[in-house]
């Protein structure tokens, strides 16, 4: 009897508990991308719940992003794109940190896949308590989690521009982005440029791919943009970064190395020459080209093409052969401001075939303000320790890395893990603060048209 009893009251209070236990429904907003040197990663989740709430521990939150179980290192009320907001309807869960756990192109390659699922939970025995009402368990999960994504890419303006293709009859629609600081803007004086052409894989009809998919963000961030002075004293430069429906290599004839103009030669041009007109403020006598890889070998492309236009050149483990640049080329690009990086160990586009015999050529045709950083390989900063891939270059350079180049000589190279060589450039303490101390000298440039 006694045991009955106990039966009975045990099931009266699970009873009673279960109709306590309430579920607390959330919908999911959008994902926060972080971009960082070799991946990116979702490390924010925006909620919203089905009631207003106080700011709840994060520690007995647990979120889940495309499987894998997250650390919720804050949670802050927001908007709905996760700006701060003490009155905010929204929730922003900040995660810990998590290389390799974020977005990705779709098989087509041009766009961002949607599919991510993300799930947001109570941590088993936690409750959240809302007033008088008590939460055991929370309801949030959707598989679309980058349908809509913030990120740095944010910053950017996002605009095309159509106009003719090289070698070819048609034209072709180039997509860009471009970022324009407010402290610039209407400043009255002249201000820097900063143009970046991204590398073979970022190619299509999304510019976010060119900015997050090599940590291009990474040339707005007050690190870098600190390098960079206005006719004024001021801190800062604009930035442009330019997307081609394919690759920059692509040409009349199919891929090629240099071999045949790029289609893009001419749209290319003549993007760069509207943004500036549309932007007085641009000086045009600072205006600065740099890609890696693809983007790379068009730098010297439009470098060859365009003679004395850019006031420097900082071509990344650039694609352009060797053997493919004449002599008379190689006495035009000895005229010009480059400073050349590449990995030693690059297996993708190999140093000694691209950009080793093209600095040695401009060494002797007496080039005096070209440089080359040679890294020995690709060591992670975000991890350090970590050996990345030889062909990514760039992770050095858009962390503020490139700080000494070879010596100017035909000699052999001397690779160098301490910022790509031995020599400091000028006397300056790295790539960008070398760039920026670069300007063209008279006659006065005028933006001709191809």
């Amino acid at each position: 009897m006694k045991t009955l009893k106990a039966i009975l009251a045990a099931m009266a209070m699970t009873a009673a508990a279960t109709a306590g236990a309430q579920t607390l429904k959330m919908q999911h907003q959008v994902s926060g991308v972080t971009t960082y040197e070799a991946s990116t990663a979702v490390n924010l989740v925006v909620v919203k719940p089905e009631i207003k709430i106080e700011t709840p521990d994060p520690s007995i939150l647990t979120v889940n992003t495309n499987g894998t179980e997250r650390n919720v290192i804050s949670v802050y009320p927001c908007d709905a794109r996760g700006a701060f907001d003490p009155e905010g309807e929204y929730l922003a869960l900040g995660l810990e940190k998590a290389n390799g756990k974020g977005i990705g192109l779709s098989k087509a390659g041009k766009v961002w896949k949607e599919e991510y699922s993300v799930n947001v939970g109570l941590k088993k025995g936690k409750t959240l308590k809302v007033g008088k009402q008590k939460f055991t368990a929370i309801e949030c999960e959707t598989e679309k989690g980058l349908k809509d994504f913030i990120s740095e890419a944010d910053y950017f303006n996002k605009a095309t521009f159509t106009g003719r293709l090289t070698g070819k009859p048609g034209d072709v629609t180039l997509t860009y982005a471009s970022y324009e600081p407010w402290s610039l803007k209407g400043d009255g004086v002249a201000n820097p440029l900063v143009i970046w052409l991204h590398g073979g894989g970022e190619g299509g009809i999304d510019v976010s791919i060119t900015l997050l998919g090599n940590e291009v963000v990474s040339l707005i961030r007050p690190q870098i943009q600190s390098h960079f002075t206005t006719e004024g004293g001021e801190g800062g430069a604009y930035v442009l970064s330019i997307q081609c429906p394919t690759m920059w290599m692509g040409t009349s004839k199919g891929f090629g190395h240099g071999e045949y103009p790029s289609l893009y030669a001419d749209v290319l041009k003549s993007c760069i020459d509207e943004f500036v007109d549309q932007h007085p403020d641009i000086d045009r006598n600072r205006i600065y080209l740099g890609g890696c890889s693809n983007g790379g070998y068009m730098t010297m492309h439009m470098l060859m093409r365009n003679p004395r236009y850019f006031a420097a050149a900082y071509p990344t483990c650039q694609a352009y052969l060797d053997k493919n640049i004449s002599d008379n080329e190689i006495a035009a690009l000895a005229e010009e401001n480059i400073w050349f990086v590449q990995s030693y160990d690059d297996t993708t586009v190999e140093a000694e075939t691209h950009c080793i015999p093209t600095f040695r050529r401009l060494m002797k045709a007496g080039a005096k303000n070209v440089w080359m950083s040679m890294f020995e390989s690709v060591e992670g900063m975000d991890n350090p320790g970590q050996k990345l891939f030889g062909h990514f270059a760039w992770c050095y350079l858009f962390n503020d890395a490139v700080t000494m180049s070879q010596e100017q000589s035909e000699g052999d190279v001397k690779p160098s893990n301490n910022g790509g060589g031995s020599v400091a450039p000028q006397g300056h303490a790295n790539i960008f603060e070398w760039m920026n101390a670069q300007v063209l000298s008279a006659p006065e440039i005028t933006n001709k048209r191809w």
